[in-house]
C-alpha cells in the first residue's frame, strides 16, 4: 500500500473516531435533558454522525488497493447491517 493510500485511511479512521465521538456527546446531552428546545435536531444530528462514523471506518479499512474494484462491497455490508437491525 503506497504512503498516499495510508494517509487517507488513516485521515478516514480519524474522522470516524471525531463523528464517533461527537456521537456520544450529543447522545449524552440527549439523555441529560441538555438540549432544551432543540431536541429534535440533536436527535437527527446524533443519528447523522453515527451513520456517519460507521461509513467512515468502513471506509478506512477497506483494504482494496482499488475501491471501485466491486462497487457493490459497501451496498452488500449495509444491506447486512439493515438484516441484522431487523432481526
Amino acid at each position: 500500500m503506497s504512503t498516499r493510500r495510508r494517509a487517507a485511511h488513516l485521515v478516514l479512521g480519524l474522522l470516524a473516531v471525531v463523528a464517533a465521538v461527537g456521537c456520544c456527546a450529543l447522545v449524552a446531552a440527549l439523555a441529560l435533558g441538555r438540549v432544551g428546545a432543540a431536541q429534535e435536531t440533536v436527535s437527527a444530528l446524533a443519528w447523522v454522525c453515527g451513520i456517519g462514523s460507521a461509513v467512515l471506518a468502513v471506509a478506512a479499512v477497506q483494504e482494496r488497493s482499488d475501491p471501485d474494484d466491486d462497487p457493490r462491497y459497501l451496498s452488500t455490508l449495509m444491506h447486512g447491517l439493515h438484516d441484522e437491525w431487523r432481526r
